[in-house]
């Protein structure tokens, strides 16, 4: 493909159309990554809220049980559906993000990843999640691809495709290149 050729007015058309189309799927893809994106510029003052959270008197706090019986006390929202929790083991602090999503009959509870360091409790998390904004990336793609070869049969759209998943990619790297940056820096 050449990127520098000038799409025809089909593609124009096609690009206009599809934007609309999934306007509410590349809205929502933007606002997740925004998350992970605000969540790893934010890792320390996060783990150190939790942390304080965590020690606050047993008796404060909600317990969240998720579905696999085990007993939480919550910290920390991460996101609209996931929380930075903790319990106290006979091996110390335990932390872990479990994800509560709401269903029809009630919540479905997760542990989403745990372990006894906070910080790589939450870098665990942003892993997972990057991955699903890869998975999310190439469904949507393959959503538009499907859609345009509809609406288009016998053309060619890939242009109009690619450009889709490049802005989808780019909303991933950005959140990627904040963790990268910080980590970076000029040590003394």
């Amino acid at each position: 493909m050449n990127y520098y050729e000038k799409p025809t007015m089909q593609q124009e058309q096609a690009a206009a159309e599809t934007k609309t189309v999934f306007a509410k799927h590349m809205s929502q893809f933007k606002e997740a990554c925004d998350v992970l994106r605000d969540i790893e510029s934010n890792l320390s003052a996060i783990a150190n809220d939790a942390l304080k959270a965590a020690l606050l008197p047993r008796d404060q706090g909600k317990t969240i049980q998720p579905d696999d019986g085990t007993q939480w006390r919550h910290d920390l929202d991460l996101t609209k559906i996931s929380s930075i929790c903790h319990r106290h083991t006979a091996t110390g602090m335990e932390f872990a993000v479990v994800e509560c999503l709401p269903l029809k009959n009630g919540e479905m509870k997760d542990v989403l990843n745990r372990g006894h360091n906070l910080r790589e409790v939450l870098q665990e998390f942003m892993r997972a999640q990057r991955q699903v904004l890869n998975l999310w990336k190439t469904d949507v793609t393959a959503q538009i691809r499907e859609h345009l070869d509809e609406k288009y049969p016998g053309q060619n759209m890939d242009i109009v495709a690619e450009s889709f998943e490049y802005k989808l990619a780019r909303a991933i790297s950005e959140t990627r290149a904040v963790t990268q940056s910080q980590s970076h820096g000029i040590r003394i």
